[in-house]
């Protein structure tokens, strides 16, 4: 926190208004039409020469010649009126243009006086910009101080503060939209910071309930336990094979309280930024029509190694950055909507993972995540790519009812115990390739609207395909299936199943889909697939004497000769040939 505190208080200098000369205005210089001509210098001697000699011209002139030339009196009258005319208009130009000079000084002054107070205004307005901002960055740094209260409520008043502070600078019309995003941004590192940092508290919570379920577990009869509840017991018991040093807190109570308060402090950090998150609107197979942001919506959120332990139910995430998290007590994240890219790549689900209803509107990314108890994505919505890839379910997992609106990539998942995929809705290209499920695979009644990809999965358990719905291809090629696959009264729309592939190149090496020959007391595998659809084309194989009918090109092992050296089964049958009203019944259908 002090870190993210230094490093708000570096980038400020560049972020203050670069008004930074001298608080004085400036004097403003006179320019050259200011600088006296010489006429008005010299005003009152001309203007007394003029008057002055005008008028003893005006009197003598007419004289002289009235003596000596003989003017007439009349005339010598009219001259001296002249005279008095040119005299006076000569005056007048004089007094015509001091007045100009002056009114000219006059508005030159004006000018500067406003120029004057534009200045002080400016000045003004910087000075209370300047106090405005270092008024914000005290109660930033107050704000950042209190977070490291040890009194909730303390920390909550500080969380609030700095929610506040974000919204004042991106309101803050004297900087423009990069610098508000800039101070904005420090601060909600700052959350994001808090968020990420450990709280030692929680994981010895977390170790408390795994134990004291664990000794409740222990004390009821083994018959009376399921086989997801034995599972669990066998997960705790390794975790505290070697807890001797484990003590019970003597005050419990005290424990909690302080738990369940830091759960709602962080907590409220996510519920703001949730209010301040865009809004969105969706069609009828979920996918985003129109986006609303929101104004924190250009933020960047980190939360990546954060350890959660409080639950993210009902609010709105914008950018959901949890890789590599651990999540300590249940991840509870029903009916929650990501609008952005949803990121839990490397992430570790210690206890209940609950996706229920929850709308991710962007790339979703679980890739390597480890589920370690229930992961339900029930009626979840996945609105854009999604990446499972390689992560590990070790309990229940339930997809029932999800929708995929574009790529979806299982490659690579191990599903230990049950998963169930019904009524699943996959609009663009499913990747289930080279999965691993132990447990029974349910995709009854899926829809898969393109190409389905199980190529090399294994199914350990039943495989459960029945009135599953695929619009393109179903590919099963190189898949193994140990116990019955069920494909009763699936459809397929345009192709039949692929349960062969032969390798490019030179080997030419056949991926041929193996069937377990099942014992009597088993369900067999079912390929009874909809009166409306393509069909599976059946061949003939046998093994020990027993004749199976199987996908043509497919074949017969048994279960119980797999060779852990090599790593392949032993007892295996030979290719199914094709039957007869198998292969007539495919020529025979429509296209």
């Amino acid at each position: 926190m002090l870190e993210g505190e230094r490093s708000y208080q570096r980038g400020q200098e560049n972020l203050v208004p670069s008004n930074n000369a001298s608080s004085a205005p400036e004097i403003p210089a006179i320019p050259k039409a200011q600088e006296k001509p010489w006429y008005i210098r010299h005003f009152t001697k001309l203007l007394l020469g003029f008057g002055l000699g005008g008028g003893a011209v005006a009197i003598l002139l007419p004289l002289l010649l009235w003596l000596h030339c003989g003017m007439s009196s009349g005339s010598s009258d009219q001259l001296r009126l002249h005279l008095l005319y040119v005299t006076g208009g000569i005056i007048a130009v004089l007094t015509l243009l001091q007045t100009n000079w002056k009114n000219q000084g006059d508005r030159l002054k004006i000018d500067a006086d406003i120029k004057k107070n534009e200045q002080d205004a400016e000045k003004n307005e910087r000075d209370h910009t300047r106090q405005v901002h270092a008024e914000r960055r005290s109660r930033y740094t107050k704000a950042v101080e209190q977070l490291a209260d040890e009194k909730a409520a303390v920390r909550l008043g500080g969380i609030y503060t700095l929610v506040g502070l974000v919204d004042e600078w991106l309101a803050d019309d004297t900087l423009d939209t990069e610098e508000q995003q800039k101070e904005g941004q420090v601060i909600i590192n700052n959350l994001c910071s808090y968020i990420r940092s450990p709280f030692p508290l929680a994981e010895k919570i977390e170790e408390y309930e795994a134990r004291k379920a664990l000794e409740n577990l222990q004390k009821l009869e083994s018959e009376k336990l399921d086989e997801e509840v034995s599972s669990r017991i066998q997960i705790l018991l390794k975790r505290f094979k070697d807890s001797d040093e484990y003590e019970k807190p003597e005050d419990i109570t005290a424990d909690y309280a302080k738990f369940h308060e830091e759960q709602d402090v962080r907590r409220t950090i996510f519920v703001e930024m949730s209010k301040h998150s865009s809004t969105f609107t969706r069609d009828g197979v979920g996918k985003v029509i129109d986006t609303f942001p929101g104004m924190w919506s250009d933020f960047d959120f980190d939360f990546s190694r954060a350890p959660i332990f409080y639950p993210l139910n009902t609010i709105t995430i914008e950018k959901g950055n949890f890789s590599s998290a651990k999540f300590y007590s249940n991840a509870d994240f029903s009916g929650t909507t990501f609008t952005q890219k949803a990121d839990f790549s490397g992430t570790a689900f210690a206890q209940t993972a609950d996706f229920s209803g929850t709308t991710l509107a962007q790339t979703a990314d679980f890739s390597w995540a480890k589920f370690t108890q229930t992961a339900d994505f029930s009626w979840a919505i996945f609105t854009q790519k999604v990446d499972f890839s390689r992560a590990k379910f070790t309990q229940k997992t339930d997809f029932s009812g999800a929708k995929f609106t574009q790529k979806t990539d299982f490659s690579w998942v191990n599903f230990t115990q049950k998963v169930d995929f019904s009524w699943a809705t996959f609009i663009e290209t499913a990747y289930f390739s080279r999965v691993n499920f132990t447990q029974k695979a349910d995709f009854s009644w899926t829809t898969f609207t393109q190409t389905a990809y199980f190529d090399r999965a294994r199914f350990f358990q039943t495989a459960d395909f029945s009135w599953a719905k695929f619009f393109q291809t179903g590919d099963f090629r190189g898949g193994t299936f140990i116990q019955n696959a069920n494909f009763s009264s699936a459809t397929f729309k345009k192709h039949s199943p692929h349960f062969v592939a032969t390798a490019h190149g030179k080997s030419g090496k056949a991926y041929r889909a193996r069937f377990a020959a099942l014992s009597e007391k088993q369900p067999a595998h079912n390929f009874a697939v909809h009166e409306d659809s393509r069909p599976i084309l059946l061949g003939e194989t046998e093994l020990d004497n027993i004749k199976y009918n199987l996908p043509t090109g497919t074949v017969l092992f048994d279960p119980d000769s797999w060779d852990k050296e090599k790593q392949e089964y032993t007892r295996v049958s030979e290719p199914a040939k094709p039957l007869d009203e198998s292969n007539g019944a495919e020529e025979n259908k429509p296209e």
